[in-house]
C-alpha cells in the first residue's frame, strides 16, 4: 500500500510539473501550431493563458484600387488598373470540375498552367482577390448571380484559396464581422463570392483555385 501511494504521489508531481512548465509564451507558440482542444490535452490549465494569447498585435491588408476589367476573349480578363491578367473562371479538372484542392497542389497547378501563352500563374492575394467583388449580388458571366464583376464566372466554387496566409494577416472585417486567424502559416484565407465573405481555414483543407498573373 505503501508503494502504492509512492508511486501516485511521484505521478501527481510529474504531471503538476509537466503543467507548470506550459508557460505563456509557449503556448502562445503553441496556438499558431495546434488547435485549442489538442493545446488543452497537453496543458489542461491552459485556458486563461490561451485568452491572454488572443491578444495579440493584429495585422491587416491595404485594399487595391478598385479593378478596371477588359475580357480578352480568350479565357483572360485584364485588369488594366492593377497590371494584372485573371482567369475568367476558376481552374476545372480533366472531368470538367472545379478543382478542389489543397493550398500547396492549387500553387503547382498554378505554377504549370499555361493558359493564353502565360506561364507565370500564381494563386491570387487576398487584396489582388477583393477588387472582383462588387457591391451587390449580379448576373455573372456563368448565368448566376454573385457578388463578383459580372465579367467573370464564379460558377459553383464559391470557397477560393488566396495565397494569403494567417502569418501575414491575421484580421479581416468583411461585411458580415471581424474574423481573427492565429493560426500563422498554417491558415489561409478564402474569398466566397456566392455571400461576399472572407474566410480561413487550414491549408490542408480541400478548396478551390483561381489564378491570376502579373501583367508584362
Amino acid at each position: 500500500m505503501k508503494i502504492f501511494i509512492a508511486t501516485l504521489v511521484l505521478f501527481l508531481i510529474g504531471s503538476t510539473s509537466a503543467h507548470a512548465s506550459c508557460s505563456k509564451s509557449k503556448i502562445c507558440s503553441m496556438l499558431g501550431k495546434m488547435n485549442h482542444f489538442s493545446i488543452l490535452d497537453k496543458c489542461p490549465d491552459a485556458g486563461p493563458l490561451l485568452a491572454e494569447c488572443k491578444k495579440v498585435k493584429e495585422t491587416t491588408i491595404e485594399d487595391l484600387p478598385p479593378g478596371q476589367f477588359v475580357d480578352n476573349g480568350d479565357g483572360t480578363v485584364t485588369d488594366t488598373a492593377n497590371k494584372l491578367v485573371w482567369m475568367k473562371t476558376g481552374e476545372h479538372d480533366k472531368q470538367g470540375k472545379l478543382n478542389k484542392v489543397k493550398l500547396k497542389i492549387a500553387k503547382k497547378i498554378a505554377a504549370a498552367a499555361s493558359t493564353a501563352g502565360l506561364t507565370n500563374w500564381r494563386i491570387p492575394s487576398l487584396p489582388e482577390f477583393k477588387t472582383l467583388f462588387v457591391s451587390k449580388r449580379v448576373l455573372n458571366a456563368g448565368g448566376k448571380k454573385a457578388w463578383i464583376n459580372p465579367v467573370f464566372d464564379d460558377g459553383v466554387g464559391h470557397y477560393y484559396w488566396t495565397s494569403t496566409t494567417c502569418d501575414q494577416v491575421s484580421v479581416i472585417t468583411d461585411r458580415y464581422q471581424k474574423k481573427i486567424c492565429q493560426q500563422g502559416e498554417l491558415g489561409a484565407w478564402l474569398v466566397h463570392f456566392n455571400i461576399n465573405a472572407v474566410f480561413w481555414h487550414h491549408k490542408s483543407e480541400d478548396y478551390h483555385v483561381w489564378l491570376v498573373a502579373d501583367l508584362k
